[in-house]
């Protein structure tokens, strides 16, 4: 995985966005929080509402406008709904779904109605995708607060999934934690969703702690850790064990073209850590963590760069041939593992 794209300067992350609505909710006004991670943005919505509503007022100091079901946006009925005092709350909460504001060309009005949020409310944003370059989004960082809401990078998910469950007084580790955010590809809607399930599992039978075979039994295939195997199996030799864990996914209907974009990409990390020589190199270049960087870095041992670089080139022709009709996907899924099979060091 390679390392979180740095933000633009001046925009919080979504643990720096969380800290300063739980401390300094009051200093908030204008609010723009873009990003696809739905788990934070939800998390950010509930913590405002409980720092700016009253209780049972949610009807009267509450308002949406969510563009993708069809409300209409404009800048007056903005400045409408903020111009108006809360009834029964610290603050009146406005929250504006996919308006694409922040990328627009704003007029001189416009700004003067971000610029001059009352303090009686809080106006919060929320975008997919914004254009930094925008003028309109250095207004929001100009005048309010901007956040990019993504979950959390690899090395925090197993931490934060221990504590999750331990707030059901169950355990995990962190191999079985590992494979759960490497079977939800570290969505964190998905994990909470497992973690769910694994705590009424583990309830239910009376189990104090989460194994890692409780995770194999309970939860979605990994297929990133399927992959390791077959690789595993290539790197000595075995085109037998590999062309066998390959049929099993297959079995469990696992796509073909997701199975593809997994070796390529593994194929990718091999030579990634190669080049890197050892674990701490390839964790400072990647930020991915280090468990899976040491599994990749003993996993390339067995190959050398000359045989890494010519696979993933023999895997991107494969692809193209596909693609072109020349030749059956599975068919040419089969032939670079036992390409990689005979291109090892053992």
């Amino acid at each position: 995985m390679a390392k979180p794209k740095a933000l633009p300067k001046g925009v919080l992350n979504s643990r720096q966005m969380l800290a300063k609505i739980s401390k300094e909710a009051d200093s908030l006004g204008l609010v723009l929080l873009y990003g696809t991670e739905n788990y934070m943005l939800d998390g950010a919505i509930s913590m405002l509402k409980k720092s700016c509503l009253g209780d049972g007022a949610e009807d009267m100091d509450y308002a949406v406008i969510d563009t993708r079901t069809g409300d209409k946006f404009d800048m007056g009925k903005l400045e409408e709904l903020v111009s108006m005092p809360p009834w029964m709350s610290p603050k009146r909460l406005v929250v504006i779904k996919q308006s694409g504001l922040p990328n627009r060309e704003l007029s001189d009005k416009d700004i003067e109605i971000l610029k001059d949020i009352p303090s009686s409310a809080v106006v919060v944003f929320f975008e997919e995708t914004v254009d930094s370059r925008k003028k309109a989004f250095k207004a929001f960082q100009q005048y309010g607060t901007v956040a990019s809401m993504s979950g959390f990078e690899e090395d925090e998910l197993t931490g934060w999934i221990t504590k999750r469950f331990a707030k059901e007084n169950i355990k995990i580790g962190f191999e079985a934690a590992n494979s759960m955010s490497s079977r939800c590809a570290n969505n964190m809607m998905e994990l909470v969703n497992e973690i769910n399930k694994l705590t009424l599992y583990c309830q239910g039978k009376g189990y104090s702690e989460v194994t890692p075979d409780i995770v194999e039994l309970c939860c979605p295939p990994d297929l990133s850790g399927k992959i390791f195997d077959i690789m595993d199996a290539c790197g000595s030799g075995n085109a037998r064990t590999a062309l066998g864990t390959l049929d099993k996914l297959i079995a469990n209907k696992e796509p073909l073209p997701r199975i593809r974009v997994s070796i390529v990409n593994h194929i990718k990390a091999l030579i990634m850590a190669k080049e890197a020589g050892n674990a701490s190199v390839l964790v400072d270049r990647t930020g991915m963590n280090d468990f899976r960087a040491k599994k990749l870095c003993s996993q390339a041992q067995n190959f050398n760069m000359k045989s890494l670089i010519s696979l993933y080139l023999a895997a991107s022709d494969s692809d193209s041939e596909f693609k072109h009709g020349l030749i059956d996907e599975r068919y040419s899924l089969e032939i670079i593992l036992v390409k990689a099979s005979a291109k090892t060091n053992t």
